[in-house]
């Protein structure tokens, strides 16, 4: 996600426009994982666009503020377990923590039911066996909240892959796992020359400025 050229940052200045972020991705062939000096699944790392560029898939802007703070923004959500059939989760460590400590986290900043909310709940009906807990909003009916059951013919139950349910992908693991340091995390200069290079002069003045004031706090 980066912000759209003529609109940085409205930190320092107010452009007098709407900010907007374009939302891209990088693509890569599977089989071209491991060509590059360092670990892709490294958060701190970029890729360089000239060998993967980025393909735009979307745009958001903020043309408005909410109408209700507290309900549509102090409660939302987020959460990176939420997916739908295509995608999957990468191997990257730093989303592997987060898949299961988002929960936790919604549960104790929110509540039990933080999904029947409604700026976090889902457009389409849900269908599952969660049930009850402090401030349930749904009225569920029935015996069941168990699957396999008789009582309510195995319903709801999990749509299985050929019938349109998620697939996880069948990715392939191979090779020995040892807790060591690799050759390219001693290299401190290259990624941080790409990052700034790749900067625009106004976002390069922004980081300068940036540095200056927390420099002379």
């Amino acid at each position: 996600m980066e912000t759209k050229l003529g609109v940085h940052s409205l930190i320092w200045d107010e452009a007098g426009n709407y900010p907007e972020w374009e939302l891209g991705i990088q693509v890569l062939e599977e089989e071209d994982e491991y060509k590059f000096d360092f670990d892709i699944l490294d958060a701190t790392k970029i890729l360089p666009e000239e060998d993967v560029p980025v393909q735009r898939i979307g745009k958001m802007v903020l043309n408005r503020n909410v109408d209700n703070v507290f309900a549509e923004t102090e409660q939302v959500t987020l959460h990176p377990g939420n997916i739908v059939r295509g995608i999957d989760f990468a191997n990257d460590p730093l989303l592997q923590g987060r898949l299961f400590s988002y929960s936790d986290t919604q549960f104790y900043r929110v509540g039990t039911n933080f999904k029947e909310l409604p700026i976090n709940r889902p457009i389409c009906p849900v269908h599952n066996n969660q049930r009850d807990g402090a401030a349930r909003i749904t009225i569920d009916k029935g015996q069941v909240a168990y699957h396999n059951n008789s009582l309510a013919n195995n319903t709801p139950y999990t749509v299985p892959g050929d019938k349109g349910g998620f697939v996880t992908y069948p990715s392939a693991v191979e090779g020995v796992k040892t807790r060591k340091t690799v050759k390219s995390f001693s290299e401190h200069f290259l990624q941080a020359r790409l990052f700034w290079n790749s900067m625009t002069k106004v976002e390069k003045e922004h980081i300068t400025g940036a540095f200056s004031f927390q420099l002379e706090r």
